[in-house]
């Protein structure tokens, strides 16, 4: 745990001037999503960064970022994070996660301005407690909200990030050897079923991409790498790297792509950051609330009278929302899309 080259700043270093410290959501989507509000703390002095270690090899480079901070997991990792956090006296806290251990957190390091949404009971934590807004925003423009009633001006809401160029070096090899305009795949989506597509489809969605001289590469978690394996039986032209990547490496290889498709995820969210051509299938969850923020991209949903029920699995046990959405569809989309 630390800042580049793996240390802090020097004890009492930062109260000499005002330094941010920004809790990041712990879902890569959210983070990405909250790359705005990074952007523009940047302008206010050095920022340091408190999240997930996997977020780190994609987040440390983030421009005006000094430092990242990795929460420690497990038993007891809120008290061992916070006994680190003691030491460097942060004058200012941005908490983007509305949960109450965030809060208690930022309290037990001793950071003297703390500021968040007044949620989950977490308020008495807080020096600074905004309203939660009342009305439904898209996420991007939630976490902006924290920043209005604090006076700092977000003249950029685009959503950014820069892939390390170690990232790329790996993504390259990675991708040795193969020819043609490159379709990236993620099948995955980390909170259910109702907001995957059938597995079986994605396979046959790649099968067609190979017909038409696409390369074709899956990427995904680690327990995804079997699954991609079950349905489809792999190609020359094609590559399975679910669990070969860290969430930099994955951003290098979304870089290389012509078309990218997937569910609502936070893979699609880094294809957004980087303006690649995409194709986002939605079934439970709101393309008004987390949908691709780019213009490039092309949204698949279906308007069903159940849709969307934000469920992890379908109330109605039928998830017509994905299965109306045929493959045909899909390609047709990414084909008018693809950049070759």
């Amino acid at each position: 745990m630390g800042g580049k080259g793996g240390a802090l700043p020097a004890e009492g270093h930062l109260q000499q001037e005002k330094r941010w410290l920004v809790r990041l959501p712990n879902w890569l989507g959210d983070a990405v999503m909250a790359t705005p509000v990074l952007k523009a703390l940047a302008g206010q002095g050095p920022v340091w960064l408190l999240g997930r270690a996997y977020l780190r090899p994609l987040l440390e480079a983030f421009p005006g970022v000094a430092g990242f901070v990795e929460l420690q997991e497990g038993r007891g990792g809120l008290l061992r994070t916070a006994r680190v956090l003691q030491k460097w006296g942060f004058s200012h806290g941005l908490l983007l996660p509305n949960s109450f251990s965030s809060a208690l957190l930022f309290f037990l390091a001793g950071v003297q301005e703390r500021i968040g949404y007044a949620t989950d009971g977490r308020r008495f934590l807080l020096t600074r407690a905004i309203a939660r807004p009342r009305r439904r925003f898209h996420q991007r423009d939630y976490y902006l909200g924290l920043l209005s009633p604090l006076g700092i001006p977000a003249p950029e809401n685009g959503l950014f990030l820069r892939v390390p160029e170690a990232a790329r070096k790996r993504a390259k090899k990675l991708l040795s050897g193969l020819s043609g305009p490159l379709a990236v795949l993620a099948p995955g989506a980390a909170y259910g079923p109702a907001k995957r597509w059938p597995l079986e489809r994605f396979g046959e969605l790649a099968a067609e991409f190979l017909r038409r001289g696409f390369a074709v590469v899956f990427l995904g978690l680690e327990r995804e790498r079997a699954v991609v394996e079950a349905f489809w039986p792999g190609h020359p032209r094609g590559r399975n790297l679910c669990g070969l990547t860290d969430v930099a490496e994955a951003a290098a290889v979304i870089e290389k792509a012509a078309i990218f498709v997937s569910n609502d995820s936070g893979l699609m969210h880094l294809a957004a950051a980087l303006k690649r051509p995409q194709v986002a299938l939605f079934g439970s969850t709101s393309p008004e609330a987390t949908g691709p923020l780019n213009p490039r991209a092309r949204v698949i949903s279906r308007n069903l009278p159940c849709s969307p029920c934000l469920k992890r699995t379908c109330p109605q046990g039928h998830y017509r929302c994905l299965r109306e959405i045929s493959v045909e569809e899909v390609l047709t989309a990414a084909l008018e899309l693809a950049e070759v």
